[in-house]
C-alpha cells in the first residue's frame, strides 16, 4: 500500500482537498463507483461515453479515502482527498509503478494472442504453493486493470502475476514500463484483431514488446510450437514450453474418460508425472509453462506436480456444466479466435459423448481476417463432430463460409437468439455434448444459462457491457 503523501509525490498532483493525516494508508483502486469494494483510490477516468467526475458524490460512505481527478467537481457527501492531476489515467499508472518499486515483488507478466487468463490462473496457483501471491483478477490485462491489480500490494505479496493485453502497438511496452518483469511469458501468437494491427507480424511484434523491458537478468518463457517468439526474446535467457517439443515438453499423453489430460512433463533428464486441470488437446500447455516459470524462479519441480493440475474454474473458459435435459456443456463463450474454436472443437472431440456439437455465435474479435480464419475453422469441421450451429444475427458471411468448407458435419445457420435457444433445447439429451464459443460482445453465455433452466429475455446484439449476463439486470427481462 502507500500512503495520501507518496500520492502526492508519486504523480506530482497539487491538492484540491486533503482533510486526512498525509499517513493514511491507501491500498486498492477503482474506477468504477459500482465495484468500489476494498478500493481506496478512486479514478475519475474520462471515456467516449463517460466521466468519473460525474460520480464523485457516490464515494460518499465508502473505502475511498482519495479520488483522483483532472478537474474540481461536485463531490457531494464525500470527504475524503481529492487530488488533482494532469491525466488521471497516467496518475494512475504513476501510483502502480511507486507501488511496485516500494514493496519490490518479483514479477511475472504473461501475454499471448489466446490462453492468458488460464496461464495466469495456474502460474499464479502453483506459485502460491511457496510463495505469496498478487495476481491479476480475472481479466484486468489492459493499461487500466494492471495497475489497479498493482494497487493491491500491501507488502505482504513477493509475486505479482499479471497478464497483459494488447489492442494495438505499444499497449504491452507501456504496461512494461510500469511493471518491468522478471519472468515474460508469451504463450502464442494467432490472428485475433489482426483487422487493428494488419498482419500476422505485426501482432508478432506487439506480443514481443514484453521482452523490451524484461530485466537484465530475467527469463522469457515462450511457446516453442512457433520458433518467432524464441526470436523476439533473443538477448535474454530464454525457455521454451510446448505439448510437442521445447524445453518442457510433454510425452506419453493419454485422456481420462472426461477427456483431461494425463503425461509425463519433461525437461532434461527430468520426467515429472503430471495432469491437466482443463480438458483437450491444450491443456498440458499452460501446466508446461507454469513449470517453466517455477524454474526461472528457482523454485522446487514438485511444486508443479503437487498443483499444476488445477482448473482455472474461469467463467467461459471451458467450464465443464450440465444442462437442464441431461446434455454436457463445455462452457468458451469468454471470446473466440480461430485457435481457441479450433481448440474447442478438438476439446469436443476427446470427449466421450457420442454426439458432439458445436455452437459458435459471431467472432468479433476476427474483424477484416473473418474470411481467413473461417476458412481455418472449416478445415477442422469433421467428424466425430456431427453439427454446428452457427448463430449470426447480421448474416454475416460466417456459416456460408463453414458449410462451404465442412465434410461431413452438419452446419446450420440460425439468425435469432429465441430460435437458437429452442435449438439448443430440442438438442439436450443425455449422450450429447454441446460447446459454444464466441465474442465477448456476442454474450454467448445466454444459451448456457438458458440450457440450464434460467430465464433469458435479453437479445442485445452486440452487447459491450463489461459484466457477464449472469451478472446483469437485463438477462431475464427484470
Amino acid at each position: 500500500m502507500i500512503t495520501l503523501a507518496e500520492a502526492a509525490q508519486a504523480t506530482g498532483g497539487e491538492w484540491l482537498a486533503q482533510p486526512l493525516p498525509p499517513e493514511t494508508p491507501l491500498q486498492g483502486g477503482a474506477f468504477d463507483t459500482r465495484a468500489l469494494d476494498g478500493a481506496g483510490i478512486f479514478f475519475a477516468l474520462s471515456g467516449e461515453h463517460s466521466d468519473g467526475h460525474a460520480y464523485l458524490p457516490r464515494l460518499a460512505g465508502s473505502a475511498v479515502r482519495l479520488a483522483v481527478v483532472a478537474r474540481a467537481a461536485p463531490v457531494g457527501a464525500y470527504a475524503g482527498a481529492l487530488l488533482r492531476v494532469a491525466d488521471p489515467l497516467r496518475a494512475l499508472g504513476d501510483l502502480a509503478r511507486f507501488a511496485l518499486a516500494k514493496h519490490r515483488p518479483t514479477v511475472v507478466a504473461i501475454t499471448g494472442s489466446y490462453g492468458k487468463t488460464t496461464a495466469k490462473e495456474i502460474v499464479a496457483h502453483v506459485l502460491a504453493g511457496a510463495r505469496q501471491v498478487l495476481k491479476s483478477p480475472g481479466s484486468l490485462n489492459n493499461e487500466i486493470g494492471v495497475p489497479i491489480t498493482l494497487l493491491g500490494l500491501d507488502g505482504s505479496q513477493d509475486v505479482a502475476v499479471l497478464e497483459f493485453s494488447a489492442r494495438k502497438a505499444g499497449d504491452i511496452d507501456y504496461l512494461g514500463r510500469i511493471a518491468p518483469p522478471h519472468v515474460a511469458v508469451l504463450l502464442a501468437v494467432g490472428q485475433a484483431h489482426i483487422g487493428v494491427f494488419g498482419s500476422q507480424e505485426a501482432i508478432f511484434r506487439a506480443k514481443g514488446e514484453i521482452f523490451q523491458h524484461l530485466r537484465s537478468d530475467g527469463t522469457a518463457v515462450v511457446g516453442a510450437a512457433q520458433p518467432r517468439l524464441r526470436e523476439l526474446a533473443a538477448g535474454h535467457r530464454v525457455l521454451s514450453f510446448g505439448r510437442d517439443g521445447g524445453d518442457f515438453r510433454a510425452e506419453d499423453v493419454a485422456y481420462d474418460a472426461q477427456g483431461f489430460q494425463r503425461f509425463t512433463g519433461v525437461h532434461g533428464a527430468v520426467r515429472l508425472p503430471l495432469h491437466a486441470g482443463m480438458p483437450g488437446p491444450h491443456g498440458c500447455e499452460p501446466v508446461l509453462a507454469a513449470w517453466a516459470v517455477t524454474r526461472a524462479l528457482g523454485l522446487p519441480d514438485a511444486l508443479v506436480a503437487e498443483r499444476g493440475g488445477v482448473a482455472p474454474a474461469q467463467k467461459g473458459r471451458l467450464r465443464i456444466l450440465t444442462a437442464q435435459g441431461g446434455a454436457t456443456l463445455l462452457d468458451d463463450c469468454y471470446n473466440a479466435s480461430p485457435e481457441t474454436v479450433i481448440n474447442l472443437i478438438e476439446t469436443l472431440n476427446a470427449r466421450p459423448e457420442g454426439d458432439k456439437v458445436l455452437v459458435l455465435g459471431p467472432l468479433a474479435e476476427l474483424e477484416e481476417g473473418l474470411r481467413d480464419s473461417a476458412r481455418a475453422i472449416a478445415a477442422r469441421l469433421r467428424p466425430p463432430l456431427a453439427r454446428c450451429l452457427v448463430y449470426d444475427p447480421r448474416g454475416g458471411p460466417l456459416c456460408e463460409q463453414l458449410q462451404a468448407g465442412a465434410q461431413g458435419v452438419d452446419v446450420r445457420g440460425i439468425s435469432s437468439q429465441p430460435a437458437l435457444l429452442a435449438a439448443l433445447r430440442e438438442l439436450d439429451a443425455p449422450g450429447r455434448i454441446i460447446g459454444i464459443k464466441g465474442a465477448r460482445s456476442a454474450h454467448m453465455e445466454r444459451c448456457i444459462v438458458a440450457l440450464q433452466g434460467a430465464p433469458v429475455a435479453c437479445e442485445r446484439h452486440p452487447c459491450f457491457l463489461l459484466k457477464v449476463c449472469t451478472d446483469c439486470e437485463l438477462l431475464g427481462g427484470t
